[in-house]
């Protein structure tokens, strides 16, 4: 059960921790990400606002303000978010019928399907639990605002490379082509092949 919250805390952070990698309009899920973090509207992300956003996450997730995020808290949060996202899911898929699966499908298939899920789970809690240690500087168990928010600007700086303070359009673009090119390279070599 605590890897399974370690995941989900972690699941959680990575993806509200580059949100401004969106560019608008340029994925399926809309793109608002730099709107929303761009406060004056200059169409940059400063280093400001990104603290800001940083520390508005952090006010929401801390449901008890005692300045302190705990894998309760991140647990909450994203099934919270997650229950969100289902709910709109299924306001688009109103008046469309569900789908079923095949008849004729393979069960040694589905068997092998299954235990390959079970794998990855796995591998992702694993990999979960070391980026919340590693958000996790002082080893107590919980991320501080402080260490939540220095995880969070790291994401920033390494978006922002001409190191001017601020995230540009450009910069978002060239981030999002580089984790496609990423996506192509993993795509073309599966883990295991």
């Amino acid at each position: 059960m605590k890897t399974f919250t370690l995941a989900a805390a972690s699941a959680l952070a990575l993806a509200l921790a580059v949100p401004m990698i969106a560019q608008a309009g340029g994925h399926k899920g809309g793109g608002k990400h730099p709107e929303m973090l761009d406060t004056n509207g200059d169409g940059a992300v400063s280093r400001a606002e990104a603290e800001a956003s940083a520390a508005d996450f952090f006010g929401r997730i801390d449901t008890n303000a005692d300045e302190f995020l705990t894998q309760a808290e991140l647990k909450a949060g994203h099934e919270a978010r997650r229950a969100g996202m289902k709910a709109e899911w299924a306001g688009k898929r109103e008046g469309r019928p569900a789908r079923e699966p095949a008849a004729d499908a393979d069960p040694a298939r589905a068997e092998a399907w299954k235990a390959s899920k079970e794998e990855r789970k796995a591998n992702m809690q694993t990999k979960a639990a070391d980026r919340f240690a590693a958000v996790d500087t002082d080893s107590d168990g919980r991320w501080s605002k402080a260490e939540y928010t220095a995880h969070r600007l790291e994401h920033f700086t390494r978006l922002d490379t001409d190191a001017d303070g601020s995230i540009t359009a450009a910069e978002q673009e060239a981030a999002r082509a580089r984790m496609k090119e990423r996506r192509g390279k993993w795509r073309d070599n599966p883990a295991g092949q």
